[in-house]
């Protein structure tokens, strides 16, 4: 019993000392290429944008969320993105050119 209290202990810890994502939803109000601060893992450039009602661009990470941004762009649908809260920042106080964990288009 008192091995499954430890480990339960353990994993809150480890639970809580990780980032938590906040999610921003709105529509894609503009898409800027060849930005140098938005990078992939393979060093290569993908789009940055912003949301309506925000005013910091946001990176995407990969060929894929950059397709999805434009297609949401183009089709003028709304989107959820959700990205690291950098210890309690909101969609409109997150600092610029971040890097999104996840993108999803309704």
């Amino acid at each position: 019993m008192k091995k499954i209290s430890v480990l339960i202990a353990l994993l809150l810890i480890v639970n809580s000392a990780h980032a938590k994502d906040i999610s921003c939803s709105g529509k894609v109000s503009m898409l800027m290429a060849e930005h140098i601060s938005c990078k992939d893992s393979s060093n290569k450039k993908q789009f940055a944008f912003k949301l309506e009602g925000t005013t910091s661009w946001k990176c995407s990470g990969s060929d894929t969320a950059s397709s999805l941004l434009l297609a949401a762009k183009v089709a003028e649908k709304p989107l959820t993105i959700y990205m690291d809260d950098a210890n309690g920042a909101t969609c409109s106080t997150h600092n610029g050119y971040l890097k999104v964990s996840y993108i999803i288009l309704y």
